[in-house]
């Protein structure tokens, strides 16, 4: 199986396909998956594996499927 997953909003961009099919490697953090499709490590998201939300540091496992959604700001 592979990690599913889905970049919404403004990095929707850093994806090559919807859903972004990845095989895990179960060391490899989110965090830097992100960063190296292309993704600022400052931005600011949230991440939703199957439904709950966890941290930058998550090491993804087979079968997950991955949202990554941008903080909105403003007023």
């Amino acid at each position: 199986m592979a990690v599913r997953l889905h970049l919404l909003g403004i990095f929707r961009k850093h994806q090559p396909s919807d859903p972004w099919e990845i095989p895990p490697d179960g060391k490899t953090p989110l965090s830097a998956i992100l960063e190296d499709a292309g993704v600022d490590p400052a931005a600011g998201y949230v991440l939703l594996v199957n439904g709950s939300r966890k941290k930058k540091d998550y090491i993804p496992a087979d079968g997950d499927d991955i949202k990554v959604m941008p903080l909105v700001a403003g007023g």
